[in-house]
């Protein structure tokens, strides 16, 4: 029935209007991003379309990597899956903090973002060499199958967990050797590593001698010492591992042909017995490279060097505390320390080594650098900093020789050590390419063409081959572990 005229028809009907007036107003207030598109061109984006693993070993803790997935369309997407399509055991997914693999009906919203994390785990095999584990990243989205590539490379390995090496022993070049905490060489026992070995040590894992080690590299298999972190973000990361330590009882030990990287120190040494009869460490055609603190440090050893390069260290390439016997010939001691503090020393010798509740240890320092280079490049406007300190702490006297070598100092200019003998004091040496910028993982310390130094060496009979195992020039070689010009 109308009432009063028959005015409340229309006002229902204008009550009715109003109302889905306001629920129109409702869902156009829904932000766009938000609204669900079927659209089949509405596809994803990856930040890579394949994600590639450097090579992993077996059964060992997961390795991650990322996939960024980009929604570039301006409304939301239902992803109906994520999935690993080949269902391949090595592989799992990390999808908003969930690991699975398989995740479905996820909302990304208009020019959204998801981070999708890949972990794989490589069960054991037969395999000797290194071996491929592939899958593929499955995204289904508006009836649109997209993929992105996995490739894993797999290696067994020898595992040394907290060992100690009570016999004679080979570690063979047929499998990579990975460390965990430290193995121990006993007092007696020879610890022997074949040439092309490769020794991967786990965070804070060490290589203890008590006994003897002998590194048997050759020029075309050196043997590797390095962090078993083996993707590319890691190739000159220092402090990785703790490094090799050869304790007061480890005598005659000789590495030959070796790449020690990326450790906390790359060799210390401590045998402060006073006898130079005999060196407790020969080392030879090696490079040292990216220790957070030190290249070689000893506590009274007696040390021979012969063609190697030490560079990158935190503190110095070489300190030797407590005196001891160095000889280093044909070495390029090159200490840039790249973003570590500046102003460090590259060599550093003491005649006194501080003993913590007894005396101090006082001893002379003999040191001997024969056709070598101690250069750490240009700090702030100084060209010359000083890169050689003798501390006479014990009062002994010193006993140096050093001739035809290239020598970064501004303390010894007058001293007669120093001066005689044909050396070059602040001659820069012009290096092809010494670290920094973009050189950090690939330095080069061959001496450039325009090198003042070149040809400037003396001839050592015993020494006819560098670094590389290139030939020395027969009358006037170089200074430093690399020959610029072979005969």
């Amino acid at each position: 029935m109308l009432k009063d005229g028959g005015k409340l028809f229309p006002q229902r009907l204008l009550f009715g209007f109003l109302f889905w007036l306001f629920i129109y107003a409702l869902a156009s207030c829904e932000p766009k991003e938000e609204i669900i598109t079927t659209d089949t061109s509405a596809q994803l984006e990856f930040s890579t379309d394949s994600v590639k693993f450097d090579t992993v070993f077996v059964n060992t803790t997961s390795v991650s990597r990322a996939v960024w997935v980009y929604n570039r369309h301006s409304k939301a997407v239902k992803i109906t899956e994520i999935k690993l399509g080949l269902a391949n055991p090595a592989y799992r997914l990390v999808v908003d903090g969930q690991e699975t693999n398989q995740v479905n009906n996820i909302l990304l919203r208009g020019e959204d973002s998801l981070l999708v994390v890949i972990k794989v785990k490589i069960p054991p095999t037969p395999d000797t060499a290194a071996f491929i584990q592939t899958d593929v990243l499955s995204f289904l989205t508006n009836t649109n199958r997209q993929r992105v590539a996995l490739v894993s490379y797999g290696q067994n390995a020898y595992f040394h967990s907290k060992t100690e090496i009570t016999v004679n022993t080979i570690w063979k070049a047929d499998k990579p050797h990975v460390v965990y905490g430290s193995v121990n060489v006993a007092a007696g026992v020879k610890l022997e590593i074949e040439k092309g070995a490769k020794i991967y040590f786990h965070k804070d894992a060490a290589l203890v001698i008590n006994g003897r080690l002998e590194v048997k590299g050759a020029a075309n298999k050196r043997v590797l010492f390095t962090g078993d972190r083996r993707e590319r973000l890691y190739a000159a990361v220092p402090g990785q591992w703790q490094g090799i330590k050869f304790e007061a009882t480890s005598t005659n030990n000789s590495i030959q042909f070796a790449d020690i990287k990326n450790a906390t120190f790359g060799l210390w040494v401590a045998n402060p017995d006073q006898d130079e009869t005999d060196y407790d460490l020969k080392i030879s055609q090696s490079v040292i490279q990216n220790m957070y603190e030190t290249g070689i440090l000893s506590y009274g050893a007696d040390v021979q060097a012969t063609n190697i390069l030490i560079t990158n260290c935190g503190q110095s390439a070489v300190m030797g505390l407590g005196g001891g016997n160095y000889e280093f010939t044909y070495c390029t001691l090159a200490n840039y320390t790249v973003g570590f503090r500046p102003g460090s020393v590259t060599l550093l010798f003491s005649d006194r080594l501080k003993v913590a509740n007894g005396p101090n240890q006082d001893y002379r320092v003999k040191l001997s650098l024969q056709n070598s280079i101690v250069w750490a490049g240009k700090h702030g406007s100084d060209t010359a900093q000083d890169q050689i300190l003798l501390k006479n702490e014990g009062k002994t006297t010193p006993v140096l020789q050093l001739n035809h070598s290239v020598l970064q100092t501004k303390n010894y200019l007058n001293h007669p050590a120093f001066v005689c003998c044909d050396n070059l004091l602040d001659v820069d040496p012009k290096f092809k390419a010494p670290i920094g910028g973009e050189s950090i993982n690939q330095p080069n310390f061959r001496l450039d063409t325009l090198s003042e130094v070149s040809n400037t060496a003396r001839v050592i009979p015993a020494v006819i081959k560098d670094l590389e195992d290139k030939n020395r020039h027969l009358t006037t070689p170089d200074p430093g572990a690399y020959e610029r010009l072979n005969p």
